[in-house]
């Protein structure tokens, strides 16, 4: 009996150890072709500098986030250069927008979140949802930016982006011990083809701590 105690117990531990192995092999799929980048001091320096300023969509990308630009074709390039940066303002806006796109057309929708997940952390993100096509966009990206209200800057930046044909695509990022203050998230996100179109939002203001 304890032998046979052994072996089934060996046969379990197999079991176990190969279900992990299906579930890391299907977390790795799902990760496939998805690109993530939380921002340096670097990148976080460079957006604070260039908020506001009169440029592209291609120009930011280009001097913030080129790793979300490896394999994009030049004729996607070209209509995020016919698109102008949209920055947000002091305050966080609420988005109302009745118009609807034509039905050939492609449209994005971007939901942001942001609130204080516990006493050492800010938890915030963005998804951005295309629509509006026979077929999901070649390209996605969303970014989500961490705004602290009272300084204008902003304090934290967490991005995504996919070459591989998905519907939908999720940044998000815990900011580890904040300064206290008010807060609120802006994200931002876009597909470059066949019909350059974008989308924002922004949370309300919260606080930390």
């Amino acid at each position: 009996m304890k032998l046979y105690g052994i072996k089934m117990g060996s046969v379990f531990m197999l079991v176990l150890l190969f279900a992990s192995a299906l579930i890391g092999v299907a977390s790795a799929e799902d990760e496939k072709g998805v690109v993530r980048s939380d921002a340096t001091t670097e990148q976080l320096s460079l957006i604070n500098e260039l908020y506001g300023k009169d440029i592209t969509v291609l120009e930011y990308m280009e001097k913030v986030h080129p790793e979300h630009l490896v394999g994009i074709p030049d004729s996607y390039k070209k209509n995020m250069t016919g698109q102008k940066m949209t920055w947000w303002s002091t305050e966080p806006m609420s988005v109302t927008n009745d118009e609807q796109p034509a039905l050939d057309r492609a449209t994005v929708s971007v939901s942001a979140t942001g609130y204080k997940f516990d006493w050492r952390t800010i938890r915030f993100g963005g998804t951005c949802t295309a629509s509006g096509l026979e077929g999901p966009p070649w390209y996605i990206y969303v970014e989500a930016f961490l705004i602290n209200r009272g300084t204008g800057q902003t304090v934290d930046s967490t991005s995504a982006s996919s070459q591989q044909g998905v519907w939908s695509v999720t940044a998000s990022k815990d900011k580890l011990y904040p300064a206290n203050g008010q807060y609120y998230v802006h994200a931002w996100g876009y597909i470059p083809t066949p019909y350059y179109a974008e989308d924002y939002d922004d949370t309300s203001v919260f606080s930390f701590p």
